[in-house]
């Protein structure tokens, strides 16, 4: 059984005038597991209620944590079958909720969604949105999670490249997300965890400013814990460059129990 220890940082960034992104991270012991919880929530910056509805994103899967989880494990309902399942039917449920908020608001408001369960040596992802999951396992940087964008669908037909995209004027259209239609759609990943597994949850304003490389060298570093890790990546950003509300969650497994 793995430990886990976690670093996270979350700020408006150089320009904006608010936060919009929410995050969570939640561990314990359930019925003698250890497991840990990482959410991050971008909020939509250009709509209204972008900040309350990344806010309600965390809350509601605060609540799934202390109320549902417990449950789902004292029944037997945790297999890996059973767990993807119910983390869709509570991204169903949230997304339900928010459009009937915009409807009854008579506004738009969306926010991205990653996530990481980490439970009985297993990791589990959604994702939706363009909020990623990296995993640096041994000196190797992975990204786990597939951004719903149109950069990214151009990338994947060889359109542009990951520079280019940086700096494309489309990088900020999503072609999913939570709250803005009627099924969302997001992406399932599941894996075996390794002992010095390093996990990265980030939202666009930190992938954005930084290279691959610089991410890569920083999740390494041996001395940093993962609270350092969280505080050198926001640093690495350079002044005035953080266009966009910045936030990374950094999950270290720490090693057996």
């Amino acid at each position: 059984m793995f430990t886990y220890a976690y670093g996270a940082v979350s700020d408006k960034g150089d320009i904006r005038t608010d936060n919009q992104d929410s995050i969570l991270y939640l561990t314990g012991s359930i019925q003698g597991s250890e497991a840990a919880l990482s959410v991050i929530a971008d909020g939509m910056g250009g709509l209204s209620f972008g900040a309350q509805t990344s806010q309600y994103i965390t809350e509601q899967f605060k609540r799934w944590w202390y109320e549902e989880f417990p449950d789902i494990v004292r029944e037997n309902m945790d297999h890996k079958e059973d767990i993807r399942e119910l983390l869709e039917q509570e991204i169903w449920d949230i997304n339900q909720a928010i459009l009937a908020f915009n409807h009854q608001m008579q506004c738009k408001s969306g926010s991205t969604l990653s996530l990481v369960l980490l439970y009985k040596n297993q990791y589990f992802i959604e994702n939706v949105g363009d909020s990623r999951v990296y995993l640096l396992r041994g000196q190797s940087l992975y990204q786990l999670t597939e951004d719903h964008s149109l950069v990214a669908r151009m990338m994947r037909h060889y359109q542009l490249s990951e520079e280019e995209a940086k700096r494309s004027v489309m990088k900020n259209k999503l072609t999913m997300c939570i709250g803005m239609f009627s099924a969302p759609e997001s992406n399932y990943y599941e894996g075996e965890l390794e002992e010095g597994d390093c996990f990265l949850l980030c939202s666009d304003g930190l992938y954005n400013t930084l290279k691959t490389s610089q991410i890569e060298r920083i999740l390494g570093e041996r001395e940093f814990d993962a609270a350092e890790k969280a505080e050198y990546l926001r640093r690495m950003i350079e002044p005035g460059k953080a266009s966009d509300n910045v936030s990374a969650i950094v999950v270290q497994i720490t090693g057996e129990i």
